[in-house]
């Protein structure tokens, strides 16, 4: 038998509220990743003259550029891959707590049905 969690409105609230962030940045990141792979050069295209060798570098500081945001697009993907999951945290926790007090209400109640029958048993 497959056993299915269940997730609080509080968790599903926070994955809702995070997400649309969260799909913004990888898009972005896969945008910056896919202008990377079609910037790729063969060995016939490398110049041969002074100004080919500046755009050359131009179009390398370019790609270093795009390095650089891709990798700041990452550390801001991660950074929000955190918070979600710091959120998760603490909505499991609190929901691990109410669970608890639940419990504990339950096993009262069952407590004071179970003496409360036995004395209308005996008595």
């Amino acid at each position: 038998m497959v056993k299915k969690s269940l997730m609080g409105l509080g968790t599903l609230n926070t994955i809702l509220n995070t997400a649309p962030l969260i799909i913004q940045g990888a898009t972005r990141l896969v945008k910056i990743i896919r202008e990377r792979k079609t910037g790729n050069q063969t060995d016939k295209d490398i110049p041969v003259t002074l100004d080919g060798l500046k755009d050359e570098i131009r179009r390398i500081n370019t790609r270093l550029d795009a390095g650089n945001e891709s990798d700041l697009e990452q550390v801001n993907l991660i950074e929000e891959l955190a918070r979600q999951n710091e959120l998760l945290a603490s909505t499991l926790k609190r929901t691990g707590k109410q669970l608890s007090i639940i419990t504990v209400i339950l096993v009262i109640t069952l407590l004071l049905a179970l003496v409360s029958g036995i004395k209308l048993f005996v008595g």
